[in-house]
């Protein structure tokens, strides 16, 4: 039996303070046979770097063992363990503290730029709060220069878009497919080199622009009517009294679609009547070989030299270049 002695006790608590006090602050640690802890070894000497702690230690103090398998510890632990570890550990804190902010923030920027509240816009050129309907795309809501409506028919223009008065200015004013129209209010009087008169209901532009029947039928087309018929009696007195000593105008009639057989163009149905002055129609302006087609209605007076009667109608070559008269429905 081995008797142990107040020396070995002391040595014995000493090893296990030294054991532990490395255990706290230095490197690695284990138990040996008769779990009594101590230091491992295989770290090196001293003024090693203890592997994977990443922090100098400075003196790393070594383990043998007794005869009797009790650890003796010899060696401090460096003094600046503790203040390196603790930097270390502060400075890795902030690093990492900072990087999540900044990705935090980041995040949280980019994502309150993507989310908007989307909508399907129309691009508004003019400002007019109508939009061009061939030019939609998805933008934030209230984006500027993008409304929701598309209804515009100019979008280089704000005075045209639905809902406004048509103005005599040579665009279509109120989108309805017609330019420079009659209107009560705004456009009543006069325009484009046209004279507005109503009688019974119906409109009538006198235009004094000169013409031939096909280009003076589109222009009144554009603007909601056609070349006039010319139904006789009160009606053609009041389209002579309007037309006054001024020549020859066109008016709606033609034979263009059957040689020999005049109708109105505005609603298809035959010229009849006596409206047709003597020998007339003739299929001839002047000669023979010309080929006649379209009607004008002659002025009260007549045309010195011309072979048609005043106040009657006459065919004419549709080339030539006339006034003439729209006539339908006031807008």
């Amino acid at each position: 039996m081995v008797t142990r002695t107040r020396a070995d006790a002391r040595r014995r608590v000493g090893g296990w303070s030294a054991a532990f006090f490395a255990m706290s602050f230095g490197g690695g640690c284990f138990f040996d046979a008769i779990g009594h802890p101590g230091l491992d070894t295989s770290t090196g000497s001293s003024g090693s770097t203890t592997g994977g702690q990443g922090m100098t230690t400075g003196a790393v103090p070594t383990s043998t063992s007794s005869t009797t398998g009790e650890p003796t510890s010899t060696g401090a632990v460096a003094p600046t363990t503790e203040v390196t570890t603790s930097e270390a550990t502060s400075e890795a804190t902030t690093t990492t503290g900072t990087s999540e902010a900044m990705t935090t923030g980041t995040s949280e920027a980019a994502s309150t730029t993507e989310s908007c509240p989307l909508m399907m816009g129309y691009k508004d050129f003019d400002n007019d709060n109508y939009g061009d309907p061939n030019m939609p795309a998805w933008v934030c809501e209230g984006t500027p220069g993008w409304v929701h409506d598309n209804t515009d028919c100019n979008d280089m223009s704000a005075n045209a878009h639905p809902g406004i008065t048509e103005m005599c200015d040579t665009i279509d004013n109120d989108c309805d497919g017609m330019y420079d129209e009659f209107d009560g209010e705004t456009n009543n009087q006069s325009c484009g080199g046209c004279q507005y008169s109503l009688r019974d209901g119906t409109l009538y532009y006198f235009c004094t622009i000169a013409r031939e029947w096909e280009q003076a039928e589109q222009f009144c087309v554009t603007h909601g009517l056609h070349l006039a018929k010319d139904d006789g009696g009160a009606e053609r007195e009041f389209l002579l009294q309007e037309m006054g000593d001024t020549g020859m105008w066109w008016i709606g009639g033609n034979d263009l679609m059957t040689e020999g057989i005049f109708k109105w163009v505005s609603d298809g149905t035959d010229m009849a009547g006596d409206g047709w002055s003597n020998m007339q129609p003739d299929d001839k302006e002047w000669l023979e070989w010309e080929d006649a087609d379209c009607v004008v209605l002659i002025d009260s007076t007549g045309v010195f030299g011309y072979p048609g009667d005043p106040g009657e109608w006459a065919d004419n070559m549709c080339d030539g270049g006339f006034k003439f008269i729209c006539e339908g429905p006031v807008p």
